[in-house]
């Protein structure tokens, strides 16, 4: 599994599915284990894939096409 998407995988486990939780991006990557300087850029292309919709510097908000992505994808 890669880095972009354990990433996208611990967001959709931090809100649990809910496009309105606001996720801080921080504790995501600290429960992976992903380093502050690879977590923004794997963020901004997560935002360009319209999986993720930034919020501020710290925080992003679930799309409904991240949320498929985690389901089909991923296998959940």
């Amino acid at each position: 599994m890669t880095s972009d998407e354990k990433l996208m995988l611990e967001f959709y486990r931090i809100s649990q599915g809910d496009q309105t939780c606001e996720i801080d991006i921080r504790i995501a990557a600290k429960n992976i284990g992903l380093k502050e300087t690879a977590l923004k850029n794997i963020v901004k292309h997560l935002a360009q894939a319209n999986f993720v919709v930034k919020v501020g510097e710290t925080h992003v908000l679930l799309t409904k096409n991240g949320c498929r992505f985690v389901l089909e994808e991923l296998s959940l």
